[in-house]
This record gives C-alpha cells, structure tokens and sequence, in this order.
C-alpha cells in the first residue's frame, strides 16, 4: 500500500478535535451542499504536506481553526503530520507537527509543537514514499538541474474545482510560474524512464569526462615537446635565472643540456622551509606594545611630578605666612605678662574700650604656630626627596623608549629584508612548479604510446556511461510507456460517452495535455468543445497515469482527490440534496457513467490506490453509497456549528 489519507483532522482554536475519516485504499465519496467547506480539503493537504501559502479561502474555517492536520496510511504504519493555522492577515506558518508509528491515536491540541522544520518535513515524506536521489539537467543550460521532490509528486494527486474542467491546465497548479516547467522535467523520473542509480552514472561520467580531458591534454603537451630550437626549455632555464635557481652566466648549446639543468633544479631543496615573516612581524608586534607600555607609564609618572611640584609650591606658601604670623607675635616678648591689666594697653598704659589679648593667649598662639612650621619644615625634605626619585624614573623611562624605537626602526628594516626574500621564493617556488611539470610532461612524451592508450581507455569509458545516460534512451522509454497509458485512457473512455470516443487517446509530456488522434488529425485538449469534454478527459488522464504509478511502484502519493467533477451536470445551483432527479436523462447517465468508471476504477487497482471525491451528487446506488464517508447538509459543515456559536 502505498501513502493514502486515513483521517483528516482540525483542532479549533479552543483545542476541540473534529475527525474526518477515510477508507485507504478504496473509492471515498465526500458529499454535501455548497459552502460547507468540501474544496478546503484539497488546500488542508497541500498546506500539511508543505505548501508555502496556506490556500485556505478566509472565512469560517481561518477563523475558528487553530491546527490542521492529517493521518497519512503507509504500508504497516501511520504518519501523522498537523500544521498551524496562519493567524489573520499572515499568509503561512513554519510550525510542523510530526509523528510516526504502527497506530497513532489523535493527540490533543496542548501536545501540538513544532519538532520540524517544513523543509524537513518535504525530505521525510519525500522518503517516506521512496524518492531516490535524482537530477534533471536541462540539454540546455538556460536554467537549474532540478530534483524531483515530494511537492513534485504531489501535483498529480489534486484535481481541485478549479484544474478538473480546464482545457488549458491538465495538472493541478500547472498555469503558475515555473510550476509546467517543473512537471515536465519531474515527468520521467516519476513514469520510471530514469533509472534509479542515474544521478551516481552521471556522477562517474563528469569524472570520466574530467579524466579524459586531463589525459588529453597531457597527450597534447606531450606531442608538442620542443627537441629543436626548445623553446619553453630555454623560457624556463631563463626564468630560473632570473629568480636565482641558476646562475646567470650558466650557457647551454643542447636540448638534453637544458633538461638536466633543469632536472637538477627541482631535485635541489632551493626553496627554505620555514619563512620567518610571521615571526618578525610577531616581534614587531611586541615592541609596539612594549612602547604602548612605556609611554602609559611615563605618563603616569609625570601625572606625580605635577601632582607632588603643585603640593611642594602649597606647602611653601603656607609656611611663608606662618612665619610672617609667627613674626607678628613675637613682639609678645617685648611685654610683661605679670599684673597685667587687659582693660589697659600694655604698651602705652591708656586704657581700652575692648579688653586685648592677654600676652598668655598671645603667647600661646605663638607656640601653636611654631609646632606648626616645625612639621612644615619637617615634611619639606621627604617631598623633595619623592620629586628627585620621580625625576630619576622619568629620565629611566625616557631612555627605554629612544632604546625600544631603535628596536622597532632595526626590525623594520629586517622585516623588510625578509619580505623581499619571501617574495623571491615565491617565485623561486612557482618556477620550480612550471619546471617540475614540464619535466613530467617530458617523461611522458617519452612515453607516448602509453599514454594514447590510457586517454583511448578513458575515451571508451565516457561512452559507455554516455549510452547509459543517452537522452534519446530516455525519449524512447518515455514515449513507450506514454503510449501503454494512452491505451489505459482508451479502455477508460469506453465508459464515457465523451467527443473523439474510439480515437487514439495519448499523453503530451511536452505540452501537458491529453491529445486525440483522430483520422482529421491531432485534437489537443483545449480544441475540444464542452466542459463534460474536459472533465472527462482529466478524470481518464489522471485514472490512466496512476495505473501506471501502482503497477510500477513508482514513487507517487497513492491518492487521488476529484473536487466536483459532476459540475458540468450538476452545478451547484440545481443541488436537491444530491439527488440527479433533477437533471435530464443524459445528464445522469453522464454522471452515473463518470462516477462509476472512477469506482471501478479504484477497485481494480485496491488496495494500493485511494480516490476520494468531494461532490454535490449523492447517487442512490449501492456502490456509491458504500462510498461515502459524510455528507454535509442541513448545518452540518466541515467546522462544527458549536465552534462558531461559542464566544471568542
């Protein structure tokens, strides 16, 4: 059994679960009235499966979905994947829900998380399905190789309402850009005219090719040895001069001369092993931050110079006026401290208004005085001691620069030496290069014939793999297997009473549409009148391909989805909660025939193909009756009323 759908699964915005189910592998009839939402389901599996954009038309189901999600059937497991609704106004979200295993229960909304990117996603269903490694590349190169991918596949899985009538579009998505492109150079890989291990032949041929063209080229410098006047010989004995492998006035006269002057030349060690660059460049480096240093601090040092010079000019000053002040008081001992009066002058003996200073204050402010400037005086010679140090580190500073700059100016110098001498081996290296080629291209000229018989073996080896990959296989393979399911539209076509019934039915991979040969000629899809025409021949086209898809085992989801393809008879305006009893006799003998070819249809090829349609009609018979998996009428719709009526 291949990948089918065996549920369809939305989570609301609140965590509630509503569950539509599936039967793998069988004919699925989705039935209902218009506006319940039966087209969302198309654009609810391509968005789970990958899509960029979510498609689903804005109303009811964005609003009230929070998570969409599908339980996919493959062989003995399940698959399931969920994918977040895109808030209001965002077109898409990268939150992927993905789970695998033998029976997968529908987990509730509070697990959902992202745990894949949707890349990944794309590579694991991709897999999952068995696309192998593959490469289209275009006989031209107007544009990139492309590799068929799970999106790929799944363009032939949909035909929704707007694709299943179309006479210009026979696949679903196939009028966007670069999506018709794509579906015609997936189309081989998909049909199976590719072989599997293609991509690793190609591989081995572009390196054949690039084996060949070195042998050829070794073949050609090796034809144009110069044993006459051998002049790229004597070129490269000149360059060797020039860059000092040989000495200038070394003078040869012979071809074999030059050659073993030049054999010598790349059996000496010329070139010096290890360059000292990077070594005096790292030496220059440490001188400069040593200078960084020095200079930071000899800064700091004359940031103290200032600082003890403006304190040493302070303290200066203030004993300056101490001993003023000191002086004033000393008169103090001109006078007699015994029986003085304050309220009389001492001096003078008039008496005061205001009492003076008696001479024991006077005395006393003296004395304080003193034994200030005596600590003044004390302290004078530590700070002229501080300075004289701090000058002697300056002059040591000063000097360790002019020695650090001499450093610095003699290593730029080597530097420059050396520099010189790198680039000279640079060319010295690059000229043994061209020597030592030139030599082996001698040897092998020597041996010629070995040679031209390894590019003949090479030579055969690229065409071998080229017959492999020949394109022309390719078209013949494609234009057989083609054919095989044109005669599957044909016995299809029996069923219907469609235009062109009996003439030859085929597959137009260039073009993508579905030609008739008819005794008139060719009639292509959009040539043919009524949409009951064309959705008839999508229905076979797509009927006839995934026959051909589960009987080769190819790599293609196992479903298909036919969104209202009875819309040519019974378009949505006469719904009568499906009954065909209002439609003319032939209108319900067209679409009886249509829905009965697609259940026979699924029932030859069960269980490994799974149709499931999405329709107004709802036919009375058994058969269909089986088939259907709901029906949508009177409230019931693919989003619960109860969703909607709840507050937001």
């Amino acid at each position: 059994m291949s990948l089918q759908i065996a549920k369809i699964i939305l989570y609301s915005r609140k965590g509630e679960v509503r569950e539509l189910e599936f039967k793998p592998g069988r004919f699925n009839v989705l039935t209902g009235a218009s506006k319940t939402g039966k087209s969302a389901i198309v654009d609810i599996v391509d968005y789970c499966t990958g899509r960029g954009e979510c498609n689903v038309a804005d109303g009811v189901i964005r609003r009230y979905v929070g998570w969409y999600a599908i339980l996919f059937q493959l062989n003995g497991s399940q698959i399931f994947v969920a994918r977040r609704n895109p808030n209001i106004g965002d077109k898409t979200s990268p939150d992927v829900y993905l789970d695998r295993g033998a029976a997968i229960e529908t987990p509730p909304a509070s697990t959902l998380t992202k745990n894949i990117t949707v890349d990944a996603l794309e590579k694991f269903l991709g897999a999952a399905i068995g696309i192998s490694e593959n490469e289209h590349r275009p006989p031209q190169p107007t544009r990139d190789p492309l590799e068929a991918n799970f999106r790929h596949a799944l363009l032939f899985s949909f035909q929704d309402q707007n694709d299943i009538d179309s006479k210009q579009r026979l696949f679903h998505r196939q009028g966007e850009d670069f999506i018709s492109q794509a579906i015609k150079d997936s189309f081989p890989y998909f049909l199976g005219a590719i072989d599997e291990d293609r991509l690793l032949k190609q591989a081995q041929l572009d390196q054949a090719r690039r084996q060949l063209r070195q042998l050829e080229r070794q073949l050609r410098e090796a034809e144009a040895i110069d044993t006459t006047s051998y002049p790229r010989a004597q070129a490269l004995l000149d360059e060797a001069k020039q860059v000092g492998l040989v000495d200038e006035r070394t003078i040869t006269t012979t071809y074999e001369a030059v050659i073993e002057i030049l054999k010598r030349i790349t059996r000496d060690d010329q070139i010096q092993s290890e360059v000292v660059m990077a070594d005096g460049e790292d030496m220059l480096a440490s001188l400069r931050a040593e200078r960084q240093g020095l200079r930071n601090e000899l800064e700091r040092v004359n940031a103290e110079i200032r600082s003890t010079r403006t304190f040493t000019l302070e303290t200066t000053g203030y004993e300056r006026e101490a001993k003023e002040q000191r002086a004033r008081l000393s008169a103090v001992g001109l006078i007699r401290s015994n029986g003085h009066d304050a309220a009389v002058c001492p001096v003078c003996a008039s008496h005061l208004n205001t009492p003076a200073p008696t001479v024991a204050q006077i005395e006393r402010s003296l004395r304080d005085l003193s034994q200030q400037l005596e600590a003044v005086e004390a302290e004078n010679p530590r700070l002229q001691a501080r300075l004289a140090s701090l000058l002697a580190e300056e002059t040591t500073l000063q000097e360790r620069l002019r020695e650090n700059q001499l450093r610095i100016n003699t290593r730029m110098r080597e530097n420059e030496i050396l520099r010189v001498q790198q680039e000279n081996f640079i060319l010295q290296a690059r000229a043994i290069g061209k020597i030592t080629q030139y030599i082996e291209t001698a040897r092998i000229g020597d041996a010629g014939s070995n040679l031209r018989k390894q590019v003949e073996i090479a030579r055969n080896r690229v065409a071998v793999l080229e017959a492999e990959l020949d394109p022309e296989a390719i078209r013949e393979k494609l234009s057989a297997f083609t054919n095989i399911i044109g005669r599957y539209m044909n016995e299809y076509s029996d069923k219907l009473d469609l235009e062109h019934r009996g003439s030859q039915l085929r597959l137009d991979i260039r073009n993508l549409t579905v030609v008739a040969d008819t005794l008139d000629g060719p009639v292509s899809l959009f040539r043919m009148g009524s949409a009951e025409n064309w959705v008839g021949y999508h229905v076979l086209a797509h009927l006839a391909l995934h026959k051909w898809f589960r009987q080769k085992n190819r790599p293609v989801p196992g479903f298909i989805m036919f969104d209202q393809p009875s819309q040519a008879h019974y378009p949505p305006d006469r719904d009568a909660d499906g009954s065909l009893d209002v439609l003319k006799d032939e209108d319900q003998t067209a679409v009886f025939q249509l829905f009965k070819l697609i259940s026979d249809a699924a029932a030859e090829l069960a269980p490994n193909l799974q149709i499931i349609i999405m329709d107004h009609a709802d036919l009375k018979h058994d058969w269909f009756q089986d088939a259907v998996v709901d029906r949508w009428r009177r409230g019931k719709k693919l989003v619960p009323l109860t969703w909607i009526d709840q507050p937001a």
